[in-house]
């Protein structure tokens, strides 16, 4: 059985994303979110991850991207929060990222490149 995932696009004026760094690794940066826990839908898994490693209340999330990575589908959402008083529940940092720096860095590289290279192909077409 597939596991669900869940990551936060959340952009500044810049168009840079928010990032959180590994709990045990502040280096390592990726996007907010996390697992899908039992009985949770992808919906409340990115509300619940977004508060916990942001501090952002989600107001608005877009799903716009789903892709298998290992044993989990990973759904991408675009979201809007309430404001961005940021103030993390958990241990890793928190900084403003461009995708570019997220595709090329990190321990999610992979799944990053896939997103800028979503965002790259959308503004081709624009």
């Amino acid at each position: 059985m597939r596991r669900e995932a869940v990551v936060a696009l959340i952009f500044d004026e810049n168009r840079r994303v928010l990032a959180v760094s590994r709990k045990d690794d502040p280096s390592d940066f990726g996007l907010p979110g996390g697992k899908v826990d039992a009985g949770e839908n992808a919906q409340a898994a990115l509300r619940r991850e977004v508060w916990e490693e942001t501090g952002l209340t989600v107001t608005k999330a877009d799903e716009i991207f789903i892709a298998t990575e290992g044993d989990f589908r990973v759904s991408a959402f675009i979201v809007e929060a309430d404001d961005l008083n940021l103030s993390t529940h958990e241990a890793g940092v928190l900084a403003w990222k461009s995708l570019e720096e997220l595709a090329e860095h990190g321990s999610f590289r992979d799944y990053n490149r896939k997103l800028r290279d979503l965002f790259n192909d959308t503004c081709k077409g624009s």
